[in-house]
């Protein structure tokens, strides 16, 4: 059997003491069980949303110390700063040769 509740028997709270009001009682269980499972994933998100951008600005801090540094040591690369750094180097004006050493096997030892 069906009941039409009013507003007034609604905000008494009236349908929680009736005789079936497990299903009502049942019901709000359900509904706050929900709601407390979203208000959780909602404060994990965000905690997660606040650690990715915190990673995300030492990412970009990072990379401009690493384009920093780059810039450093390809600048002491340069025959200009390497001229000033040591005095009396002069430009080559042949390339540089490789000497080859070759091992002479020793033929002195006895074979059976």
């Amino acid at each position: 059997m069906k009941r039409n509740f009013s507003i007034k028997e609604i905000l008494k709270g009236k349908f929680l003491v009736e005789e079936n009001a497990s299903r009502s009682w049942s019901f709000i269980i359900f509904l706050t069980f929900l709601s407390l499972i979203s208000i959780t994933s909602s404060h994990i998100m965000d905690r997660k949303i606040k650690k990715l951008t915190q990673m995300s600005e030492e990412i970009k801090e990072l990379k401009s110390i690493y384009a920093d540094l780059h810039s450093q040591c390809m600048q002491m690369q340069l025959a200009s700063v390497l001229n000033k750094l040591v005095k009396g180097l002069k430009h080559l004006e042949e390339p540089p040769y490789e000497l080859i050493l070759e091992e002479k096997q020793n033929r002195d030892f006895k074979t059976k």
